[in-house]
C-alpha cells in the first residue's frame, strides 16, 4: 500500500503582510505548518510564535531590535512621524485591518508618551473569518415588533469579538433589515471588509470614540450604533447620550464574564442606565465551533448586587 504524505501549506497571510515579513520569518512560518494566521508575535531575542485557528505554535526564529525597528519603519511606508500619534497609544493599523501592537521604550513629557524607541515586540493581529451562529444573537438584538436594543459583548482578548462586530454589522445593514447603522471605527480595524452596495451603512474612521458616538447619533441619523472596545468614562458619558436619544448601542469589552465587565466603573454606569438589555460573552477552541453565553439584564442585576455586597 501506497502511502499519500500531504505536504504542509504555508500558512495563509494577506500579501501586503508576507512582503513586509523578513524572509527568514516567512519561511519559518512555512516550516510550521500553520493553518490561517490570526496572531503574529514577533520579540527581540526571544523565539517569536504564531496563533492559529486558537493554538499557538512556536517558531524557531528571534529578531533583534534592530530588525523589529526596521520592520516598524517599513510598516510606516518609511514616516515614523506619519503614524506616531498611534504608535504613542500602543498601536498602529495597517491596510486590510492588522492592528500591530507596539511594545518598546517610551518617552513621556507630563505621563503623556511623546515617543516610542527601542522597539522589543510587534504583535500583529490578523482579521480572519470565524463562522458565527450570528441568527442566534438576532433575537436579542431586535424584537419581533422590530425594536433594537443594545448589547455589550464581551469575552478575553483574541476569541472573535471584533469579527462578530463586523459581521452583525453587515447584517443588520444589509436587506431585509435595513438598520441605519453607523461604525465608529477608532482604530480602524472594525470596517475593513464591511463592503457591498446594499448596505445602509456609515463608517466613522479614525474619529475618537465619544466623538464618533456623538456624531453618530446627533448627525448621521444613526438607528443602531456599533463600536469595539469601550471601557472609559468618556466612553460611558457618550453612550448614554446616545440612550438618552432613543439610539442602541452594541459594542465590545474586553472581559472574561460578566461579573468581571460590571464590576468596572463605567460599565456599572451604564448598566444602571439600563444601555444594555443583554451581555453576550463569546468562547471559542480550536476543536468547536465558537459559542454564546447570554444573560439578561435582570439577571445582570442579581450579579451586580451580589458584587457589591461582597466589596
Amino acid at each position: 500500500m501506497q502511502i499519500i504524505r500531504r505536504e504542509k501549506r504555508p500558512p495563509q497571510l494577506p500579501d501586503a503582510l508576507e512582503e513586509l515579513l523578513p524572509p527568514a520569518l516567512t519561511e519559518e512560518l512555512r516550516r510550521c505548518g500553520a493553518p490561517s494566521v490570526e496572531e503574529l508575535r514577533l520579540y527581540a531575542d526571544r523565539l517569536c510564535t504564531v496563533t492559529a485557528e486558537g493554538r499557538r505554535y512556536p517558531l524557531g526564529i528571534s529578531l533583534s531590535r534592530e530588525e523589529l525597528g526596521g520592520l516598524l519603519k517599513e510598516m510606516c511606508r518609511g514616516s515614523l512621524y506619519a503614524y506616531s500619534r498611534t504608535i504613542c497609544q500602543g498601536y498602529l493599523t495597517l491596510e486590510g485591518g492588522i492592528r500591530v501592537g507596539v511594545c518598546g521604550h517610551a518617552a513621556t513629557e507630563k505621563e503623556s508618551v511623546i515617543g516610542v524607541s527601542e522597539i522589543t515586540a510587534l504583535i500583529l493581529r490578523i482579521p480572519h473569518e470565524i463562522p458565527l451562529p450570528i441568527d442566534e444573537l438576532l433575537p436579542y438584538l431586535r424584537t419581533p415588533d422590530g425594536r433594537l436594543h443594545g448589547l455589550l459583548l464581551y469575552a478575553p482578548p483574541g476569541v472573535g469579538k471584533t469579527t462578530l462586530l463586523r459581521a452583525l454589522a453587515r447584517h443588520v445593514s444589509a436587506p431585509p433589515y435595513r438598520v441605519r447603522a453607523v461604525v465608529v471605527d477608532t482604530r480602524e480595524e472594525l470596517a475593513h471588509t464591511l463592503k457591498g452596495r446594499e448596505l445602509e451603512l456609515a463608517v466613522l474612521l479614525g474619529y475618537p470614540r465619544r466623538l464618533g458616538i456623538e456624531i453618530a447619533f446627533r448627525t448621521l441619523g444613526a438607528e443602531l450604533i456599533l463600536c469595539d472596545e469601550i471601557g472609559g468614562t468618556e466612553d460611558a458619558s457618550a453612550i448614554l447620550a446616545a440612550a438618552g436619544c432613543g439610539v442602541p448601542l452594541v459594542a465590545t469589552l474586553h472581559a472574561g464574564s460578566v461579573e468581571e465587565a460590571l464590576a468596572r466603573p463605567a460599565i456599572e454606569r451604564l448598566h444602571r442606565a439600563g444601555v444594555f438589555s443583554t451581555y453576550v460573552g463569546l468562547a471559542r477552541s480550536s476543536s468547536l465551533p465558537p459559542r454564546f453565553t447570554f444573560t439578561a439584564r435582570q439577571e445582570a442585576d442579581h450579579l451586580l448586587r451580589t458584587l457589591r455586597e461582597n466589596r
